[in-house]
């Protein structure tokens, strides 16, 4: 009879965690697990990841453009400063040209 009492079940603490927010009516408005979590840190970084190739790779063909800039800018002749509508690129330092 000894042996029935050492067989209860424990409660599992491996489960994890969660918070219930509340309004003042006692309604639950949402619900934060530890998964939550784990995915906004997950998007976190995919995102820092994203924002730093894409600003290496802006950079690279920035500089890559200046570089070659000056070995092509010629002094403008008479057909193509007759053109209408030729204006000269503008330089933005955003690649969306938003400054």
């Amino acid at each position: 009879m000894n042996s029935m009492n050492k067989t209860k079940a424990k409660p599992s603490t491996g489960e994890g965690w969660a918070v219930h927010v509340y309004d003042s009516d006692r309604h639950l408005r949402f619900t934060l697990e530890s998964s939550h979590i784990w995915a906004f840190s997950w998007g976190i970084g995919v995102g820092l990841l994203v924002a730093i190739v894409w600003y290496a790779l802006y950079s690279a063909s920035h500089s890559f453009s200046s570089n070659t800039n000056h070995l092509t800018n010629l002094s403008p002749t008479p057909e193509t400063s007759s053109r209408e509508g030729l204006r000269p690129e503008s330089t933005s330092s955003f690649p969306f040209g938003i400054d």
